[in-house]
């Protein structure tokens, strides 16, 4: 009876971990804007951004037979600084709202770095700044309301609920694996919890890396615009979470063995 009670208890420290961790990893990393710059600055993604927008946009002009003149006074404004404030800006503003701090999502375009002269009519009426329903209107689609838009201000409220709630349950059966264990006897199911989780946690981490470098090669290989950019975008921030999560898979596989040789006192 006791040996099933702690095997249960093992189920549940590992569940309630994992869960734990993906609600953390979206709480303080993906919905922290420092974490996205800084992985963004370290791996050099604004230059290659903005290198391949600008490849990009000079293939698109001039197979549409644009002027030679006005496309490189175009892509000249594609600089590294350029669009290391468009990619912040907009990330910021995305951040803000998913975090509950804005009504609304602004979205930034830079007209008013654009000659008026060469910008399309139909951009001619839009501000630097507007928020995503204004502006999706004025490009005519109507389906923006059908948009899960609202849902998307909860994430950072749902994932601190989540991760607070996962790690009560953490703190929880540890008590309860510690309470079970005998004077004398060694904190085994409890390092077998912390191995697993630590196990889980590195084997999941690589096989995110292992992805990370064939998604990377695969998208900026394609054609698409999109698929260019998403390959620049995800591989820096697919690498930074990968990292921790690796440290801390053997940080815990570590101590998980480390109890099997601490002992309770009698």
């Amino acid at each position: 009876m006791k040996t099933t009670a702690q095997v249960l208890l093992v189920i549940f420290f590992v569940i309630s971990f994992c869960v734990g961790l993906l609600a953390g990893t979206l709480k303080f990393q993906l919905l922290d804007f420092s974490f996205w710059q800084q992985a963004f600055q370290k791996h050099n993604t604004y230059q290659d951004l903005a290198a391949a927008s600008k490849t990009s946009f000079e293939a698109q002009i001039s197979k549409q037979g644009g002027n030679k003149n006005d496309v490189k006074i175009l892509t000249d404004l594609i600089t590294p600084d350029n669009t290391k404030d468009l990619v912040n800006r907009n990330l910021a503003n995305f951040l803000l709202f998913a975090n509950g701090g804005a009504p609304q999502i602004i979205v930034y375009l830079p007209i008013d770095k654009v000659p008026i002269s060469l910008l399309p009519r139909n951009l001619a009426q839009i501000k630097s700044e507007m928020t995503l329903p204004d502006l999706l209107t004025k490009f005519n689609f109507q389906e923006w309301q059908n948009l899960p838009t609202q849902n998307l201000s909860h994430l950072g409220l749902w994932s601190s609920y989540i991760f607070f709630i996962a790690a009560a349950v953490v703190i929880l059966v540890t008590f309860f694996l510690a309470l079970l264990v005998e004077g004398g006897g060694t904190f085994m199911w409890l390092g077998v919890a912390f191995i697993l989780s630590g196990s889980l946690t590195f084997f999941i981490a690589q096989a995110g890396a292992n992805l990370q470098a064939v998604l990377g090669t695969d998208l900026v290989s394609r054609a698409s615009v999109a698929a260019v950019l998403a390959g620049i975008l995800i591989p820096p921030v697919v690498s930074e979470i990968v990292t921790v999560w690796q440290i801390l898979g053997l940080i815990l596989f570590v101590f998980g063995i480390a109890l099997f040789f601490v002992r309770k006192p009698r």
